[in-house]
C-alpha cells in the first residue's frame, strides 16, 4: 500500500483525529517504534512512546531519579527534575543483567538518557497532534552538518494541554545542539534545553480519613480553583566528550540543570470522608523557589588484551554541588469543601514567609576492572569512596542542620555463558543515595532527609527461546531505610524497608513483522523497624503493588513490509497500599491500549499516521502517590499524531 497527499490536506487530517497521551515528546522518527526495537522488558523509551516495566520513576519499587542515580551519554548527571523533552531522544533502564559492563553500577538501577545532538543522521521531523480532550501539540526536530565534522541540532515544542482531572496547562520547550567530530571515533557534544509550563491548574491531592475509598469522582470536572496555576521553568545545558587515544578512553561530562518555581500550589484534601466532603480544605501556596545542580563526571579508560581475555581498567572522578530555595509556604484554609462540585472560593492575598535553604555537595572517586571472555564470562568489579555534606537553614526556626559523611560503595557483577543461548548472572551492588524531598502536606514541607545507605543482591539468567526471542529472569532484594509521614504528618525516617521480587522477560521477534514485548515482576515490600513493630504503621510501604503484568505485541504486515502495523498494549496491576495502616487498599487495575500506524509519501516527504484508543474498556481507577495521595486514572480516549520526515 502506498498512498500520496497534499501537506496541507494531511496537516488538516492530523489536527481533526482525536488525542494523543500527554508525555514527553521527543526527537522521534516516522521509522521510531519502541516495541518493535526493545530487546528487554525491562524498560526503554523513545521519544513519546515508553515500553517495559519499569521507567526512570520507578525501578523495583524505587525512584533512581530520586536517588541520584541519572546518567546522560552513561555519564553522572544529577537531575533536578526530568530532562526536558526535546533534549532528549529517549532513555535505557539500567538494571539487571542490562546493568552488566556498565561502569559503577547502583541499586534502585540507572536511568541512562540518550541525547538528541548525538544523532549522526540528517533530520527535519515535524509532528502534529491534536491531544486529549482537544489538546493541541505541535513539534520540531531538526538535525543537519554545518561543516564535515561539526552538526547541530534545533528542536522544540508548543503544548496546550488538557488534563484528564480537568484544567489545563500549557508548555513550550526549546532544545539545541552541537556535535563535533574532531576525528574517527571521537565526539563531542554542547547542549541546551528549556522547559517552560504555565496556567498549570492545580488538581486536587485526595487523602481518605479512614480504610475506604474516595467516591467516584465524574471524570474531567475541574474541582481545583482557577487561581491555583503554576509556574515552573526548567533548564539543563551542558557538555559531553568522548575521545578514544589508542587504548585508552577519555569521557567526560558537565552538566546544570535548574527549575525555578515562581507559583506553586497543592490542593489538600485530607481527611477525606466516604461522602467526599473534608472538614477544612487547604491549599498549600508557595513562590520562589529553586532548585539546581552542577554535576558531571571525568573517566579514563585503558582496554588490553584479546578476545581470549580482555581487560577494562576505567578510573572516574564524579561530582556535584546542589542548592535549593524552599520554604516560606503559606496555607490557606478553606474550611468545609467537597469532591464533588467545583467549589470556587475568592482569590485570597497571599504573604508568603521567609525562605528556608539547602546546600549540598558530594565528591567520589571510583575505580573499576572488568574481566571478560568472549562469549563466556563476564566479571565487573568497582570501589568508589566519596565525601558528602548537606546543610540545611531553617530560616524561620532559627534552626540549623548539617551532615557530613564519607561512604566507601562497591560492586561485584558477573556472568557466564553455559552455551550461546544459555547464561547465568548475579552481584552485589552496594550505594549511597538521595531521599526525595517531603511532600507538600508534611509539617515540614520541603525539608530533605541526608543520604542513605542502600544495598542490592541480583541473580538470573538468559536463555535463547530462538536466535531472535529472549527470555531473562532474575531474582533481586534491595534494602535501604524507609522515609514516609508519621501520624503527625512528620517526614522522617521510619524504619527500614526491603524489595524482594521476581522479574521476567521475554522480548524479542517471534516472526518477521510480528514482535513481543512481556513482562511480569512480583515484589514483597516489607517496613521494618519499631514503629512496625509497635502497630502505628503496617508492614508495606504507601503506594505499592505486588504485581505488575506487561504486553506488548507489535504487527507490521506483510511480513514486516507493509506500511500498515497494528499494536496493542496491556498492563495489569495488583492492589496498591493505600494508607500507612495499610487498612486501605486500592483495587487492581487492568488496561488496554490498541493502535495503529500507516506509512506513507507525501511529495518528497516520509510520513506517519499513527492511531491508538487508549484505556480501551474505559477502566476507573486510583493511583496512589508514596505520600498516601489519591488520584483517578485516565479514561478512554482516541489517541493521534502525524509525524513527517521532510
Amino acid at each position: 500500500m502506498n498512498a500520496r497527499l497534499s501537506v496541507r490536506n494531511v496537516s488538516w487530517l492530523a489536527l481533526a483525529l482525536g488525542g494523543i497521551l500527554p508525555g514527553q515528546a521527543v526527537a522521534q522518527r516516522v521509522d521510531d517504534n519502541v516495541i518493535a526495537n526493545a530487546d528487554d522488558a525491562f524498560g526503554q523509551s523513545v521519544g513519546s512512546e515508553r515500553v517495559g516495566l519499569y521507567s526512570g520513576e520507578d525501578i523495583r519499587g524505587f525512584s533512581p531519579v530520586d536517588a541520584g542515580n541519572a546518567r546522560i551519554e552513561g555519564l553522572y548527571f544529577a537531575p533536578v527534575d526530568r530532562p526536558p523533552n526535546r533534549l532528549i531522544r529517549g532513555n535505557r533502564v539500567r538494571v539487571g543483567i542490562a546493568a552488566l559492563g556498565y561502569p559503577f553500577p547502583a541499586p534502585t538501577g540507572i536511568v541512562d538518557y540518550e541525547l538528541s545532538v548525538s544523532s549522526d543522521s540528517d533530520q527535519f521531523t515535524v509532528g502534529l497532534e491534536r491531544g486529549q480532550f482537544g489538546s493541541k501539540v505541535a513539534t520540531l526536530d531538526s538535525q543537519f552538518a554545518i561543516a564535515p565534522d561539526l552538526r547541530a541540532y534545533v528542536g522544540g515544542t508548543i503544548r496546550r494541554q488538557n488534563r484528564h482531572e480537568g484544567g489545563n496547562f500549557k508548555g513550550n520547550v526549546a532544545s539545541a545542539g552541537l556535535g563535533w567530530t574532531p576525528y574517527a571515533g571521537a565526539r563531542v557534544f554542547l547542549f541546551y534545553g528549556m522547559n517552560h509550563i504555565f496556567d498549570d491548574e492545580t488538581p486536587p491531592s485526595i487523602f481518605p480519613g479512614g480504610d475506604y475509598l474516595p467516591p467516584q469522582i465524574k471524570r474531567r470536572v475541574m474541582i481545583g480553583q482557577s487561581w491555583s496555576d503554576r509556574d515552573n521553568m526548567q533548564q539543563v545545558y551542558g557538555a559531553v566528550a568522548k575521545l578514544p587515544l589508542g587504548s585508552w578512553r577519555i569521557e567526560a561530562g558537565l552538566f546544570r540543570a535548574e527549575r525555578r518555581g515562581d507559583a506553586s500550589f497543592t490542593d489538600v484534601f485530607a481527611g477525606l470522608r466516604p461522602d467526599g466532603t473534608v472538614a477544612n480544605r487547604v491549599i498549600v501556596a508557595d513562590a520562589n523557589n529553586l532548585d539546581r545542580t552542577l554535576s558531571g563526571e571525568a573517566r579514563v579508560v585503558r582496554t588490553f588484551g584479546d578476545a581470549s581475555l580482555a581487560h577494562r581498567v576505567t578510573a572516574s572522578f564524579r561530582g556535584r554541588t546542589g542548592d535549593r530555595r524552599f520554604g516560606g509556604v503559606q496555607r490557606i484554609s478553606l474550611g468545609p469543601s467537597s469532591l464533588n462540585f467545583a467549589d470556587e472560593r475568592p482569590r485570597p492575598t497571599f504573604a508568603f514567609g521567609p525562605d528556608d535553604t539547602d546546600d549540598s555537595g558530594q565528591a567520589t572517586v571510583g575505580l573499576a576492572y572488568t574481566l571478560s571472555r568472549q562469549g563466556r564470562f563476564l566479571v565487573d568489579v568497582a570501589l568508589s569512596k566519596s565525601r558528602y555534606y548537606k546543610t540545611i537553614r531553617f530560616v524561620s526556626a532559627g534552626l540549623t542542620t548539617a551532615v557530613r559523611d564519607q561512604p566507601v560503595t562497591g560492586s561485584i557483577n558477573a556472568s557466564f555463558n553455559f552455551s550461546p543461548d544459555f547464561s547465568v548472572y548475579g552481584g552485589y551492588v552496594r550505594g549511597f543515595e538521595e531521599v526525595s524531598v517531603a511532600p507538600a502536606i508534611a509539617t515540614n514541607r520541603g525539608a530533605v532527609p541526608p543520604a542513605i545507605r542502600t544495598r542490592q543482591i541480583d541473580m538470573g539468567l538468559r536463555y535463547a527461546l530462538s536466535q531472535n526471542l529472549t527470555l531473562v529472569g532474575g531474582l533481586f532484594e534491595i534494602t535501604k531505610p524507609y522515609y514516609n509521614l508519621d501520624n503527625a504528618l512528620l517526614y522522617r525516617d521510619l524504619g527500614a524497608s526491603s524489595n524482594r521480587g521476581v522479574e521476567v522477560s521475554v522480548a524479542g521477534t517471534v516472526r518477521p513483522g510480528l514482535t513481543v514485548v512481556l513482562g511480569n515482576v512480583f515484589i514483597d515490600a516489607l517496613i521494618s523497624g519499631e514503629l512496625v513493630d509497635s502497630g502505628v504503621i503496617g508492614p508495606r510501604p504507601v503506594g505499592t503493588v505486588r504485581r505488575r503484568t506487561i504486553a506488548n505485541i507489535d504487527w507490521r504486515l506483510d511480513h514486516g513490509q507493509s506500511p500498515l502495523s497494528f499494536d496493542m498494549s496491556f498492563e495489569g496491576l495488583s492492589s496498591r497500599i493505600g494508607n500507612p495502616s495499610n487498612g486501605l487498599l486500592a483495587p487492581p487495575r487492568e488496561t488496554i491500549d490498541l493502535g495503529m500506524r500507516y506509512r506513507f509519501a507525501v511529495g518528497p516527504a516520509r510520513a506517519l499516521l499513527r492511531l491508538q484508543v487508549a484505556n480501551l474498556l474505559d477502566d476507573y481507577g486510583w493511583q496512589v502517590a508514596a505520600n498516601g495521595a489519591f488520584q483517578y486514572s485516565a479514561g478512554r480516549r482516541l489517541l493521534a499524531e502525524m509525524r513527517f520526515d521532510i
